[in-house]
């Protein structure tokens, strides 16, 4: 049954039937734990009696939700089409018949998130390499049009600046009044002036597009060196997971929460060096993002941060 004290809450009986209608396996779930989840979903890790021994379950309480649908395809073309570690998906279940709502049964990657991570002074700076290395890899997966992997290379944009253009300008425009005039007054002259601070430049390149420290993994092997063991929390968003970007949108969304410094570019600039104004143009792209929480989170963090950018931009574009 559905525990009441969280209507996505379960106990092993019920978890042990949601299981077996996804993998098919005669397993029984032994323990479920909470982990820390995102903003849309809960998270729950299944430990069972047999083979996967844990299993992620990602649960929200209304059926129907097709992100899961997505996400189990997001997931599959990501390891059948790429060399990124990112979780199996098991399968999911949004009927509503097994689980009053819907659910996905993801793989438990070993380790912990890199914000949780306790590393090293030396042991930092090679995860940020490895990290490098992966990110390279993916963005060398390239195609003629930006937009998702999942749809024909026919449906998508042709130039980036009409597909980035219209989300800093909503993000923008639904959080101006929370900023300050000087810093209404820097994004506003930047989004004004996009077409020269944002040239076209490069092949769509393809991106994770939601990467910071709460979503890679790390785990120590057995001669207890730490190594990345992969990148979780595939996003739903308007520019969202597999999707073929400017490089730069997913390089800036790592500074923007500052998961990695100089080793990371280091190593990624030997395959990918940095354009010409990648400072301008990651500040822009960080502006947005810090707008982008400002509107879903309404912390005083993403604000603050949004201000801090923007002082900074201001030295730019006047």
């Amino acid at each position: 049954m559905i525990l009441e004290r969280d209507s996505t809450w379960l106990d092993e009986r019920a978890a042990t039937e949601m299981v077996r209608a996804v993998l098919g396996l005669a397993l029984d779930v032994t323990a479920v734990r909470r982990l820390r989840g995102g903003t849309v979903s809960s998270v729950l890790e299944l430990t069972t009696d047999g083979d996967p021994p844990a299993i992620v379950a990602k649960l929200v309480a209304q059926p129907g939700r097709a992100v899961f649908d997505w996400e189990h395809s997001v997931l599959s073309w990501l390891r059948q089409n790429t060399e990124l570690p990112v979780p199996e998906s098991y399968g999911c279940d949004i009927s509503g018949r097994t689980f009053p709502g819907s659910y996905i049964l993801l793989e438990k990657l070993p380790g912990v998130t890199l914000d949780k991570a306790e590393l090293t002074a030396e042991e930092k700076p090679l995860i940020e390499r490895e990290i490098a290395g992966h990110v390279a890899r993916l963005h060398s997966h390239r195609r003629r049009t930006y937009g998702s992997a999942l749809r024909p290379a026919e449906e998508g944009w042709t130039r980036w600046l009409d597909r980035f253009e219209p989300r800093i300008r909503r993000e923008f425009e639904a959080v101006a009044d929370r900023l300050t005039p000087a810093a209404r007054r820097t994004a506003g002259r930047a989004i004004a002036d996009l077409s020269h601070l944002m040239p076209e430049a490069g092949d769509p390149q393809l991106a994770h597009n939601d990467l910071w420290s709460g979503n890679i993994m790390v785990a120590r092997g057995g001669d207890g060196r730490p190594h990345v063991s992969g990148f979780i929390d595939i996003i739903e968003d308007e520019i969202g997971a597999a999707d073929y970007v400017d490089a730069e949108y997913e390089l800036s969304y790592l500074l923007a929460f500052r998961t990695v410094g100089d080793g990371f570019f280091e190593v990624y600039a030997r395959t990918h060096p940095l354009r010409d104004g990648f400072e301008v143009r990651s500040l822009i792209y960080r502006l947005c993002t810090m707008m982008l929480h400002m509107r879903l989170m309404e912390q005083p963090f993403f604000t603050e941060e949004a201000e801090m950018v923007a002082a900074e931009l201001a030295r730019h574009v006047g």
